[in-house]
């Protein structure tokens, strides 16, 4: 394990500590647990990106939601039409 030196505002600093004690934690645990939390978002993040097949995250959203208006309710859709609306 390594250990750093940071300089942060002291106002920073100071709301920081107030929430590790009102989550009854160190503020050494807090800032593990945020910089932990900060670099896998990054990671899934990255992930994703790979994933997309080029297209952009606002494109997928954007049909995400088209396809979103498009659903109706009532009965659940057989596996058959599941298939066949993924091929469109």
């Amino acid at each position: 394990m390594s250990a750093i030196s940071i300089r942060l505002p002291d106002d920073l600093k100071n709301k920081a500590m107030r929430l590790a004690k009102k989550k009854n934690m160190s503020f050494n645990s807090l800032v593990n647990y945020w910089l932990q939390a900060a670099v896998m978002q990054d990671e899934t993040l990255e992930w994703m990106k790979s994933r997309l097949g080029g297209k952009s995250p606002d494109l997928l959203i954007t049909e995400f939601g088209k396809f979103l208006q498009s659903t109706k309710t009532g009965d659940e859709p057989t596996l058959d039409e599941i298939q066949h609306a993924m091929e469109k």
